[in-house]
């Protein structure tokens, strides 16, 4: 049965990682692309789960819309900097976790926390060190402000009385009616863009949540999150591979930094939880 969860989080982790190279090969508004693949899914969605209802309160509301910004901040970093430091500069997330959970519990790292965080943002600070144009060095902050949301999606999440199910509904359609004022502004008449963006909503987005809401059950946290790290290796990959952009020797190192960071900090927490 493990082996099984092990399987689906794998899955969710491929899926996901095509992400970075279908909203490069996506042509139009980056809200618009977050909007219609957010719409595509919530469809899915409703034939796997056989309806919508969603339960709502405001742990499920904050969660909902950190997850909208999360989705919305990463696609439009992608279309300003390459697809490498958009995912990367996200998996701060866990980093902004440690700090929200201190914040929370009014209490202040422990040595070892304080020595992660500072890890990692040193890590985020190499990014900057790459020749940026002005694009890039704006697509790179959009991105730590995705990874900023993204913390807020766990955090919130891990309270009581929130629902990731619910929030992650909500959040999704939150998506798509923000995306309306902007549906206007696609190429609907560029095939390859149509087939990317579909691809977008069943697979990357869609399918994906099935798998993980699948795989998580049948996981432990810690094991899950390190696979998913995986995403932020298997992302610039598949973008090398069929777009030709590479990352800059600052963001590969820095790349490194971060995922040290993280991957640190998730088996910190396990033998804490132990």
């Amino acid at each position: 049965m493990k082996n099984k969860g092990y399987f689906y989080v794998l899955i969710t982790v491929f899926l996901w990682s095509t992400g970075g190279i279908l909203i490069k090969y996506t042509s139009g508004n980056a809200i618009a692309i977050n909007g219609i693949r957010s719409l595509i899914a919530m469809g899915l969605f409703y034939v796997y789960k056989r309806g919508l209802k969603i339960k709502i309160n405001r742990y499920v509301v904050l969660a909902a819309f950190c997850l909208m910004m999360t989705n919305t901040l990463y696609v439009i970093a992608n279309k300003m900097t390459t697809a490498a430091n958009a995912i990367v500069l996200q998996y701060l997330a866990p980093i902004f976790v440690l700090i929200w959970d201190c914040l929370y519990h009014k209490r202040l790292p422990s040595l070892k926390q304080f020595i992660l965080v500072i890890l990692a943002f040193s890590g985020m600070v190499l990014f900057f060190f790459d020749q940026l144009d002005g694009g890039k060095l704006i697509g790179n902050c959009l991105a730590i402000c995705a990874g900023l949301c993204f913390s807020g999606v766990f955090f919130v999440n891990s309270l009581p009385e929130a629902s990731s199910e619910d929030a992650s509904m909500l959040g999704f359609l939150l998506s798509f009616l923000v995306s309306i004022p902007f549906l206007n502004q696609m190429d609907y008449s560029n095939m390859t863009s149509n087939i990317a963006l579909l691809a977008l909503g069943i697979f990357q987005v869609g399918l994906a949540y099935v798998f993980f809401s699948k795989g998580s059950k049948l996981t432990n946290p810690v094991t899950t999150s390190l696979i998913g790290l995986l995403e932020a290796v298997m992302n610039p990959i598949w973008v090398f591979l069929f777009y030709g952009e590479a990352m800059g020797t600052y963001a590969l190192m820095g790349s490194a930094v971060i995922l040290f960071a993280v991957v640190l900090n998730t088996i910190s927490s396990k033998e804490k939880a132990v």
